[in-house]
């Protein structure tokens, strides 16, 4: 049997996930993709360039911004295992720069298919393309709903909705992470966030030392978001 396929073959059983989302092109990707590893930190691809490849995420995470001029960055989505970047599948339909940047937050083993494999993928199966543009328009509104919360709510609001998601995923266990952090994910900066931790401090909600913020009253935190 082909090495590459037999390896390929391998790598969709054990991510059932991305099997079913590929399914209608298995044999494609079979005989064409090819297993990639990235070091986190990489940046996988900067703004205004063009995607070469389609890129199937099986182990890690990637993190979708854009940054401006003054240097303020505003996350607008994270990408995990069984997900697509919906910015990624518009560069390479349409042949356009990408609108923002890419980074591995984590190491990365994820499957690559060249501009031409997806192309053909995309002309050869209707159920792909269905399934792509479900993915797109899920994505899309996911991008609105960050807009919504960016034009229309309070910071400190916001703030306190990323905290509590946060200690959600950590089980109420301190969070390892800096103002500045924060502050790119909020698309505010440093001494702002910073300024509404402390109110959110005084109102013993959480506790804060260097680079860890521990949470005190979930209540509290909830109190802002109401």
């Amino acid at each position: 049997m082909n090495t590459i396929i037999e390896t390929n073959r391998n790598l969709l059983e054990d991510h059932p996930e991305v099997e079913d989302l590929l399914s209608p092109i298995t044999e494609v990707v079979l005989a064409s993709a090819q297993q990639v590893k990235i070091p986190a930190g990489a940046r996988l691809i900067r703004e205004t360039e063009r995607c070469q490849n389609f890129m199937w995420l099986l182990q890690g995470t990637v993190r979708v911004f854009k940054h401006s001029p003054a240097g303020r960055e505003i996350t607008l989505y994270r990408v995990t295992p069984g997900e697509l970047c919906a910015l990624s599948m518009q560069c390479l339909l349409w042949d356009e720069g990408f609108p923002a940047e890419v980074v591995a937050e984590t190491d990365l083993v994820a499957l690559t298919l060249s501009r031409r494999e997806f192309d053909r993928a995309i002309d050869e199966s209707r159920e792909f393309r269905r399934a792509l543009l479900k993915i797109l328009s899920k994505r899309m509104g996911d991008i609105v709903q960050l807009v919504s919360e960016v034009t229309f709510q309070r910071l400190d609001l916001r703030l306190a909705c990323l905290l509590g998601q946060l200690f959600e995923r950590s089980g109420g266990e301190p969070l390892k992470i800096t103002h500045a952090q924060i502050a790119r994910e909020l698309g505010t900066t440093r001494e702002m966030v910073s300024r509404i931790l402390k109110e959110f401090e005084n109102q013993q909600c959480v506790r804060l030392l260097r680079g860890v913020i521990h949470l005190v009253s979930r209540e509290g935190l909830n109190w802002f978001v109401r």
